[in-house]
């Protein structure tokens, strides 16, 4: 181990996040590094941390950390408020998940910790981020589709190609 590093400390998924909700719950607040891409290009994996807060309220355009149910959390962000719950999508995809409960959400976003810069939500330029993250999201998902059915021909005929030459 290089000296001066601090060894990362690998922990159950399950722990880990009872510890963060622990947190939130005695402190009001709990810091949480980020794991993988769905953030990116504004978050980024095992480089970046964020703090949260309990959610009071929560708004389009808002982060949040939220769990599945099934083991897994994600970190992503309201895309809109729906009358089961809201729609959420990581920047870097082409779907979103909808009418999340309420429930599930564990925290709200407050702020960005990047190499020793803190970055708040009142940030101008992140919120002006956020806005046209938000406001593209939608459009996002039509353009994927169509992308896909242009290439889809391609692909096709790739394939049939690939599969002649290993007959």
């Amino acid at each position: 181990m290089a000296k001066g590093k601090n060894p990362i400390r690998i922990i159950p998924t399950g722990e880990y996040f009872a510890n963060v909700r622990r947190q939130l719950s005695e402190n009001g607040q709990a810091s949480v590094r980020v794991t993988g891409i769905s953030m990116m290009p504004l978050l980024h994996h095992m480089r970046d941390s964020v703090v949260l807060v309990s959610p009071k309220k929560i708004h389009t355009g808002d982060i949040v950390l939220f769990d599945r149910l099934n083991g897994r959390y994600a970190l992503h962000r309201v895309i809109r408020k729906k009358k089961n719950g809201f729609a959420m999508m990581g920047d870097n995809q082409w779907f979103y998940e909808n009418d999340l409960p309420y429930e599930q959400i564990i925290g709200v976003v407050t702020e960005i910790n990047r190499n020793g810069r803190r970055i708040t939500g009142n940030n101008v330029l992140l919120k002006l981020y956020s806005l046209a993250v938000t406001t593209s999201a939608i459009p996002r998902i039509y353009i994927r589709k169509g992308i896909e059915k242009l290439l889809k021909p391609f692909r096709q005929s790739g394939n049939q190609g690939q599969e002649g030459a290993n007959e």
